[in-house]
């Protein structure tokens, strides 16, 4: 892959990731086609912003349009299976980054993207991009020709890069057949906004434990988000269709029943399936993964839109360098951060996590009670704030002390059954 000139660069999809790649190559004067076949209104995963995506917002010149309509985020909340609620506030801990986010609708948010992007220079084709194998050579990519006049018309040419941000329709990702790594885990959420819904701290994000997989609260405008994790066969027996599962299992269990006891469902149910995958190649002869198209994880820690949108940040960088050097750094970069998130996930799910917070107590008689107590805290935070997720140091402080501190420990009270 020889280093490129760029002339064009055509993005195939609209969401989070394809608008802020396309709005940051356009105000540097490349010539940017992006691709966008309509946003879905209403539900759709990925309403809590992180602490991380705010600079972003910043640079993009939106964050005071997104606040006039989304929901303050000052912290998460963990509702554990004994009753006990962790929280965490990001102005405790806030570093380089704000002491707050923002829980957003996400039909109003992607237009926002979608303006900007617009204003920015960036030409927006209606109707979903045709991708198909290129002739001229294995392992390429290219534009249908059914397309060609339009596509001509605006580059000159072809465009020097296509870029796939078509999210979990992973268009180029199956074209070319590439190897991808899953996760562990098999879930499926069900999801619907509902009002009435109880939530103990206010803009806060909820993480609850249930007798069996785990659900979120995510406070919105008006209406609480309120989506279910849970394997597909604990739902078999609900009913068929989607709506009778949900509604179902809100009555089953009983920490939903509680919380639940005076909500209305205000929208459809919808489903999400699997959400651990990586493409294990996300950088080709002329065309490039971002986002989803290149992995995504579990929506435990709200890292989707921070991963899309900083995934695309990075991806802007290494197109205006045009090197080969400067592409293989942003895979690689990418790949650690989706890894990086993977191993919290993982601790989050067999209970790892919550045990060595526990223990990290400064009132527990051990050595991490005793000595790291504040560093722990301090780190981890600064993981579920996305600020230490991009470097190294954070990610294996919480290995080492995964591995060493709860060394010869099951902490089966804490994992997600």
């Amino acid at each position: 892959m020889a280093t490129r000139r760029i002339r064009g660069v055509a993005v195939v999809g609209d969401g989070p990731a394809g608008t802020t790649l396309a709005t940051l190559l356009a105000r540097d004067g490349i010539r940017v086609g992006l691709f966008s076949r309509g946003r879905p209104q209403g539900l759709v995963v990925g309403e809590s912003l992180l602490p991380g995506v705010v600079p972003i917002l910043r640079e993009l010149g939106i964050e005071d349009e997104v606040r006039s309509y989304s929901e303050f985020k000052p912290g998460a909340t963990f509702l554990l299976r004994d009753g006990e609620a962790i929280g965490f506030h990001f102005a405790d801990s806030a570093g380089r980054l704000p002491g707050y986010a923002y829980n957003v609708p996400r039909d109003r948010f992607d237009a926002t993207l979608l303006d900007v992007c617009r204003a920015s220079g960036a030409h927006v084709f209606d109707g979903r991009a045709r991708i198909e194998p290129d002739p001229a050579g294995a392992g390429r990519v290219r534009i249908d020709p059914s397309d060609g006049d339009r596509i001509r018309d605006f580059f000159g040419g072809a465009p020097d890069w296509i870029v796939d941000a078509t999210g979990r329709s992973r268009q180029i990702a199956r074209l070319l057949d590439l190897p991808t790594r899953s996760g562990d885990r098999r879930d499926v959420a069900l999801f619907a906004h509902c009002e009435g819904v109880e939530i103990e701290n206010p803009g806060h994000v909820h993480m609850d434990h249930l007798k069996r997989g785990w659900c979120w609260r995510i406070p919105l405008p008006g209406r609480i988000s309120l989506g279910i994790v849970v394997g597909a066969d604990a739902l078999a027996h609900f009913g068929g269709s989607l709506a009778d599962q949900y509604d179902a299992y809100l009555q089953a269990d009983p920490h939903l029943k509680s919380i639940t006891a005076s909500a209305r469902r205000v929208s459809p149910v919808l489903k999400y399936g699997n959400y651990q995958l990586t493409t294990l190649q996300g950088v080709g002869d002329g065309w490039v993964l971002v986002g989803d198209a290149l992995g995504f994880v579990d929506p435990i820690f709200s890292s989707g839109l921070f991963l899309a949108m900083d995934g695309a940040r990075s991806l802007a960088r290494a197109l205006r360098a045009g090197t080969p050097r400067a592409l293989r750094r942003y895979e690689a970069r990418q790949r650690r951060h989706l890894e990086a998130w993977q191993r919290v996930v993982s601790y989050y799910y067999d209970g790892r996590l919550f045990e060595l917070i526990k223990r990290g107590r400064p009132e527990e008689p051990n050595w991490i009670g005793r000595w790291i107590n504040p560093h722990i805290t301090t780190r981890i935070s600064r993981i579920l704030t996305g600020e230490s997720t991009t470097g190294p140091y954070s990610p294996r402080l919480l290995d080492f002390l995964v591995t060493r501190g709860l060394r010869g420990d099951e902490p089966g009270a804490l994992r997600i059954r």
